[in-house]
């Protein structure tokens, strides 16, 4: 992935990720200020800075810095997909989940390591969750988020964060910033009280699920981790993710 360490090619990154190419010239709410692929790319650019400025003060560990730009790039591969208008607004309703089962066959299809296919699959699914962590109907609070992220919970804040900087529309105030840091912060916080999470065992799952390829694993290793952070007992969890991995590899062959 060091195509999304220099300068970005577009053009480029549309052959790489195909999908890529629907969300040009699609329009988002006021609280963005660049058409959806416009965002997206300045998502990779914040996710960038914040690796070299380290305004957060995360943890990324070596070696996981493309796996959380790749991660960037298709956060929001589901959006032209789910954008809708109610009551004028603009909405991109489940574009998180849809993106996560999107996200898997990309990994697939690219020949994917596990261990970027489970991160890029676990942000995906996971990166508007802190934004609205401290909401009081909230299903997910940051423990729940922690639990479901797993050894990624600082590539989770970084993507969250990059996110929230590369929107400014007119509707995006200052204080919308500074409470999305506080959040941030406050969700690094908590997963280092509950950390560190134990690595995934790919290798171990990937012998349960009769070796599948790579990417396969890595997105069955998220969806279990999900699943479980959620409070779904591990037979049943991890049923559903052998069926899953089975339809994922059926359409590999």
């Amino acid at each position: 992935m060091e195509v999304l360490r220099g300068t970005l090619d577009l053009e480029l990154l549309i052959r790489l990720v195909p999908e890529l190419g629907l969300a040009r010239g699609l329009t988002q709410s006021p609280y963005h200020h660049l058409d959806t692929l416009g965002h997206v790319l300045e998502t990779v650019r914040c996710v960038r800075r914040e690796l070299e400025d380290g305004s957060l003060g995360v943890r990324v560990p070596p070696g996981r810095e493309e796996a959380l730009l790749f991660a960037a790039l298709v956060h929001d591969v589901a959006k032209p997909l789910t954008r809708g208008e109610v009551e004028g607004r603009v909405v991109f309703v489940a574009h998180d989940t849809l993106g996560a089962r999107m996200v898997e066959r990309v990994c697939l299809r690219l020949g994917a390591p596990a261990m970027l296919s489970d991160l890029a699959r676990t942000l995906t699914h996971l990166h508007l969750k802190i934004g609205f962590m401290e909401n009081p109907r909230t299903d997910y609070p940051p423990e729940r988020i922690v639990r479901a992220a797993g050894p990624f919970c600082e590539e989770l804040a970084v993507l969250s964060w990059a996110d929230r900087l590369a929107a400014r529309g007119p509707r995006l105030r200052k204080e919308h910033i500074e409470r999305h840091r506080r959040l941030c912060a406050r969700f690094i916080e908590v997963g280092r009280t509950l950390g560190p999470c134990r690595e995934p065992d790919y290798e171990g799952l990937s012998s349960k699920l009769a070796h599948p390829p790579g990417a396969v694993v890595g997105a069955a290793a998220s969806r279990l981790r999900i699943l479980r952070a959620g409070g779904m007992e591990e037979e049943e969890a991890f049923g559903r993710v052998w069926s899953a991995a089975g339809v994922l590899h059926k359409e590999d062959r």
